[in-house]
Formats: C-alpha cells, structure tokens, sequence
C-alpha cells in the first residue's frame, strides 16, 4: 500500500484511548521512559522516537530473548545467563488517540498480514510503514499483538503524546540475567500434559 493510501486507510479506523498497566525492560543505564529513534518494528531508524511497552510479563521477557539472545543463536542459553542485569518497569498508562491493530478487520484494512506482523527482528518495511503514517497524522501510539504472539505490544509516539498523558511507573525491579523464556516453560508443560494423557485402548 502507499502512503497516501496509508494515510487514507489510518483515517478510516477509530482510534481508542488505551488505559491499563504495561511493563518495559531496558538497561540499568538507560532512562526509564526515555524513548528512542534507534529504530524498530513501529519506526525506522532516526525517523521520530518510539516508547515500547508489553504485556503480560511473558511477553515482554520474550521479547527480550528476541533482542538481546536470538540474534546469536549459538548458544541461546548461555547468552541468556549471560545478558546483565536489566531493569523491568510497570506503569500505568492512559493514553488516548491510540491506533488499535488488534482486530483483524484494521490489520485488513490496512493490508498487515500475520506475516508481516510476527516478521523475524530487523525485517519490519510493512510495520514501519504503517508507523510512519499514523505518526504523520498525529496518532499518539499503535497497540497491536505482540510479534511472539504472546499478548500485546504498545508503541508510544511520545511527540504525539500529552505530557499529562505520559505513562507513570508504578514499579520497578531488577533481573539478574534473564528469567526463563516462557516459550520453553510452556512447551514443557505441554509435553508433561501430553506424557500424563491415559493412552486409549486399540479399537
């Protein structure tokens, strides 16, 4: 789709405000809500500055395993005992003016496949796209599902935002290396839920 009609197809959706509690993991060294223009799914690098949130915590922590552990998948385990201590905030958001992809009809509407959605880190042209058009008409943010498909992913666009609508932190606290990927917890938990199964009799 082009610009132009990106911008035409963002008009047709109803924005919403989004209230809830979202968390953030960064650096120690790194600001809390300091948002940045290094570049991501929901903008391209130097183009305006973004403020990623998640939810639910398995989220944010597999999110987390995509960008500091995946990138190198020698040894993803190692990596993840490795990775140093960062720090995980919860906050409190309520921010109108937000564009919501999370039903299928808007992802339609704007031609967002799954695909192009879950895309692998670094291959984010169709997301950034879209990103860039809501920011140039003055979308305070993008919700939309999490590229893990585990839970939801806000995307705050802080020169579209009303200072008096910036998210609040509410908590914060320290991992020591990386928790365990949810990922591989559930797919445990499935196999030991399968392995209990009774097996049926031979017909």
């Amino acid at each position: 789709m082009k610009p132009g009609e990106l911008l035409v197809a963002i008009s047709d959706l109803e924005p919403i405000e989004i209230r809830g509690t979202f968390q953030r993991h960064c650096s120690l060294r790194w600001e809390g809500l300091r948002a940045s223009s290094a570049g991501g799914r929901w903008g391209e690098r130097g183009a305006f500055e973004v403020l990623y949130l998640g939810r639910p915590t398995d989220s944010v922590i597999v999110e987390a395993y995509r960008h500091l552990v995946e990138d190198d998948l020698d040894a993803p385990a190692e990596l993840a005992a490795a990775v140093l201590e960062r720090r995980l905030h919860t906050l409190d958001v309520a921010v109108p003016n937000v564009l919501d992809l999370r039903p299928i009809a808007a992802r339609e509407r704007l031609e967002l496949t799954d695909e192009q959605l879950r895309s692998d880190v670094g291959e984010y042209q169709a997301c950034q796209a879209i990103a860039a058009a809501a920011h140039q008409l003055g979308i305070a943010g993008i919700l939309a599902p999490a590229a893990t498909g585990l839970g939801e992913t806000l995307a705050l666009f802080p020169l579209n935002v009303n200072v008096t609508r910036w998210p609040v932190i509410t908590a914060s606290e320290i991992w020591h290396g990386l928790p365990a990927d949810p990922r591989r917890l559930r797919l445990r938990t499935t196999r030991d839920d399968l392995a209990r199964e009774p097996r049926r009799p031979p017909r």
